[in-house]
């Protein structure tokens, strides 16, 4: 099984591929299709922000619960001031807001499957984002929640506070409404004017 996902992850890259890579290319696709799919519970916080390389664009928060099982994949301090000043960036903070992780062969030869190629794109999509550092995740008192979030949660006085994680899109101008596909098409525009790597 995994002699066959190597080799149609060769095919489709024209190039050497470990099972450490191809694990790693799938985990990201798997990341982006989650972040994709949980986009439509965000609420546009900012329409000036900006993007590691001067992008302009907008930030979407997305809140969770700061549950016990969310709480214990990172050292977080004890005192709530400390908490709130840390800051988890990238996959790190996909991962802390909830984002399922692939774990064996199997689920890799599945998230092949579903389509390598589409794999390959998601892959890249999510490394659009790393590479900007468009992703972050902060954990917030309940009573220093932004008015315009917890409008929107159904349950704002959490005792254990939230975690939110922002996502920086390159776009000028917010959509009406926030989804997967308006994601998609946003970065796909922008990865095509970047210069290509040599």
């Amino acid at each position: 099984m995994i002699l066959r996902t190597l080799s149609l992850l060769r095919s489709l890259q024209g190039a050497s591929q470990t099972a450490s890579q191809a694990r790693g290319t799938v985990q990201q696709a798997s990341d982006y299709r989650w972040l994709r799919h949980e986009l439509r519970h965000g609420t546009l916080t900012h329409s000036d922000a900006r993007l590691a390389d001067g992008t302009p664009g907008v930030a979407i928060t997305l809140a969770y619960p700061a549950t016990t099982g969310r709480m214990a994949g990172g050292s977080w301090p004890v005192s709530p001031a400390a908490r709130e000043r840390c800051h988890v960036a990238g996959q790190h903070a996909c991962r802390a807001a909830g984002a399922p992780a692939y774990h064996t062969l199997e689920s890799l030869s599945r998230g092949l499957a579903e389509g390598g190629i589409a794999v390959l794109r998601d892959a890249a999509r999510f490394q659009y984002l790393l590479d900007r550092d468009a992703l972050g995740l902060a954990w917030c008192r309940p009573e220093s929640l932004p008015k315009d979030l917890s409008a929107r949660l159904a349950e704002p006085g959490v005792e254990t506070g939230w975690l939110l994680l922002e996502l920086r899109v390159p776009e000028t101008t917010p959509p009406q409404r926030l989804s997967g596909t308006w994601l998609d098409t946003c970065l796909d525009r922008y990865r095509r004017i970047l210069p290509r790597q040599h």
